[in-house]
């Protein structure tokens, strides 16, 4: 029997503790009330305003449900603390390496220190930074030459409004993009 992505998706959660479920669950509910309000011209500033709000956990499963909806392959992880710097895993369809992602909801600027520790984690693979807050430089700096995607401001708005595009960013050494899994 062929399942699609969605119904893919669903059946994984079927096995994840009650308290995720519940979690993706508030996810969906939360990408439907949002996703009307990028239609307005101050849409994602209330967007933002909004998802600085919610729950951080509920924020990881927002974003893994957003790339869920776009069709992309996503492995959620089974514990939310402990998990070793590691919220989940993503790929696009036809793509063969996984992602892995790493959210942070933030009200200001982001810690530097978060990527670099992101980016230690993932070398040389590719994996998306998300978070809410302000990137300043020495965030940038952080990333630099490693495989880190950072994911916020109009890419954060472009992945909840499903016009996410696969990134093909310029590592250095010889490393994959992504990592089986």
């Amino acid at each position: 029997m062929i399942f699609s992505l969605r119904t893919r998706d669903r059946i994984r959660c079927l096995f994840l503790p009650r308290s995720h479920r519940r979690r993706i669950r508030s996810a969906r509910r939360v990408l439907r009330k949002i996703r009307p309000w990028l239609q307005e011209p101050s849409g994602p500033a209330r967007v933002f305003g909004y998802l600085r709000k919610i729950d951080a956990l509920a924020f990881e499963e927002l974003t893994l449900q957003a790339f869920v909806d776009m069709g992309w392959h996503v492995k959620r992880g089974t514990r939310y603390s402990g998990d070793g710097g590691i919220d989940g895993h993503t790929r696009p369809p036809g793509h063969p390496y996984w992602c892995p992602v790493q959210c942070k909801r933030y009200r200001n600027s982001i810690d530097p220190t978060h990527v670099a520790d992101f980016a230690h984690l993932i070398y040389p693979h590719l994996g998306f930074f998300i978070h809410t807050g302000r990137t300043g430089a020495a965030s940038w700096d952080a990333r630099r030459g490693s495989g880190v995607v950072v994911v916020s401001g109009e890419k954060l708005v472009a992945l909840i409004a499903g016009r996410f595009e696969f990134p093909r960013p310029q590592l250095r050494g010889q490393g994959r993009i992504g990592r089986p899994i």
